[in-house]
């Protein structure tokens, strides 16, 4: 008699991607059952949609040039040469997976380094450190941000133990313990040294930066009197928690961190109406950036497809020419 098989405990794709969408949905929803109906919907009927469509889309095509760069940085550190025009075509056709959440789309770059000819478990491996490099970055800037602005509570101790822990991997890069670095997931982190998770680490500044001051300029663009320096201080925060593989792009964890940290700065009588005012503002940039970034992420996958093409075409061409030339032959006696 047969044994009973198993019910799978994992959910399939497709029903993952739901989940995370209805998990999205059900924060937003949950915080605009805490604010006044009439005054979300002022707040969204009064918002400067056209510029912040213009602004968003600003946002989304240098942020994945500083990505690109970031990237190509990392890649060099880890001595693989990439020219930047290919780094970007790559990274910007992530950008489609980065819909579904920041772990995807680095997912996809490892995809197409092992397309590239690195090993399955050294492209997971480098994709671990580019991520890695990020979250770091932006734990760098926020306990920075936090400490200028003498801001104490919870969050800081979390910033300080997180900078603690970031200390640790640095030790452990630098002992390089055998037990860990001959394992082919974890080899390049140690492969790159100090040095190299350094140049990674800093190369990816620029990259943090234009998220965070993205979002900044969108909440200005929008008509939310946020001061830079409490963006600054703040909008750290914000983008941990939008990359959070918890919803896709951030819903809900984003616009969350947003009401928490902004709504003092928003028009309105009653913390509930500010914020009402933030939590408008969140949606309507959410939508706007899942759009932008899907129009760059199709244009770097056209312009991947025709640099593959014409590097087909050049593998091609030298193939023939080799054909064509004549081989040497031995000297008649």
């Amino acid at each position: 008699m047969s044994e009973p098989q198993p019910s799978r405990a994992r959910l399939d794709p497709s029903r993952r991607r739901l989940l995370a969408w209805g998990i999205g949905v059900a924060i937003v929803a949950a915080m605009a059952s805490r604010v006044p109906f009439g005054q979300l919907r002022s707040a969204m009927a009064q918002g400067a949609y056209l510029r912040l469509a213009w602004a968003t889309a600003l946002i989304v095509a240098v942020t994945m040039l500083a990505d690109s760069f970031s990237t190509q940085v990392g890649l060099r550190a880890l001595r693989l040469r990439w020219p930047f025009m290919r780094v970007l075509a790559v990274r910007g056709a992530t950008y489609l997976l980065v819909l579904l959440n920041y772990v995807a789309g680095q997912v996809g770059l490892g995809y197409y380094l092992h397309r590239a000819g690195v090993s399955v478990a050294r492209a997971a491996g480098i994709t671990l450190l580019f991520t890695g490099t990020t979250l770091a970055t932006l734990l760098v800037v926020t306990t920075i941000s936090w400490g200028a602005a003498g801001r104490g509570g919870p969050l800081w101790w979390t910033l300080l133990l997180g900078c603690a822990g970031l200390g640790l991997y640095l030790v452990l890069v630098a002992v390089r313990p055998r037990w860990l670095a001959q394992r082919e997931l974890l080899a390049p982190l140690f492969e790159a040294g100090l040095r190299g998770n350094a140049i990674a680490l800093l190369g990816r500044v620029p990259h943090v930066l234009c998220v965070v001051f993205g979002h900044w300029v969108a909440m200005r663009a929008w008509g939310l009197p946020v001061p830079l320096l409490a963006g600054a201080v703040a909008m750290p925060g914000v983008v941990l928690a939008a990359i959070l593989p918890i919803s896709p792009g951030g819903l809900g964890t984003a616009q969350a961190a947003m009401v928490l940290f902004f709504s003092s700065y928003a028009p309105g009588r009653t913390p509930q109406e500010q914020g009402a005012a933030i939590l408008a503002f969140g949606v309507v940039y959410f939508v706007f950036g899942m759009v932008a970034q899907a129009l760059a992420g199709l244009a770097a996958q056209a312009l991947l497809r025709r640099q593959d093409r014409e590097l087909a075409r050049a593998a091609a061409k030298s193939v023939a020419s080799a054909q064509r030339s004549p081989s040497p032959h031995p000297d008649s006696t």
